[in-house]
């Protein structure tokens, strides 16, 4: 009888903490999406270090980006090579003014279904596909269903991104240092197109 009886209990205190659990995750990824959702409109200047799985550098990268939720974005790296990626919100420009190429994709095809997509501002039906966890004020996101997905990591200091990265499965890491951030009420929407110079290759995969 008493075998039953802590068993039961065994039972019933898994069951709750099981409950406690899903319900402190749903209430992290909750106050991540509060975070992003209240994100203004911005430009910083980004540094970004790519490492591969045995920690060495592999290349070290500087540029400004600009962010308007949702999905419009200009991510230009001028050292230590030139290199732009335009979002208007429905397709992406990845231009290399070095060999005078820009190929075309719809967004939602090209990163529609990586973590990054959340800090552009994905559906919230997209957000039912990760799992966010918080440890010393770093959140983590995750595709459980997906192993071969990223893994997305984001720091928050007074309502704007310092940090974030990417941890490929492969292992390779892209670390990015976000700074001298100005927060606007809106950004020219020129900024979020892409017109194509003359004598450019054009690989339109819409």
């Amino acid at each position: 009888m008493r075998n039953k009886m802590s068993l039961k209990k065994i039972l019933a205190t898994a069951v709750l903490m099981t409950a406690s659990m899903l319900t402190n995750a749903q209430s992290v990824k909750q106050e991540l999406q509060d975070q992003l959702a209240q994100l203004k409109p911005f430009s910083a200047d980004f540094t970004q270090i790519v490492t591969s799985a045995e920690g060495d550098n592999l290349s070290t990268a500087q540029g400004v980006m600009q962010l308007q939720r949702p999905n419009q974005f200009r991510w230009e790296t001028v050292s230590p090579d030139e290199q732009l990626i335009v979002s208007d919100g429905e397709s992406i420009w990845l231009y290399n003014p070095f060999v005078e190429q820009v190929s075309i994709y719809s967004l939602k095809d090209a990163i529609a279904n990586t973590p990054f997509m959340l800090i552009a501002g994905s559906e919230q039906t997209a957000w039912e596909s990760y799992r966010v966890t918080k440890q010393a004020g770093v959140y983590t996101v995750i595709t459980p269903n997906d192993p071969t997905a990223a893994v997305l990591t984001l720091q928050f200091k007074q309502g704007e991104i310092t940090q974030f990265s990417v941890q490929e499965q492969q292992g390779q890491h892209s670390q990015f240092a976000l700074t001298n951030h100005k927060t606007m009420n809106k950004i020219d929407l020129a900024l979020f197109t892409f017109n194509i110079p003359e004598d450019t290759d054009i690989d339109d995969q819409r």
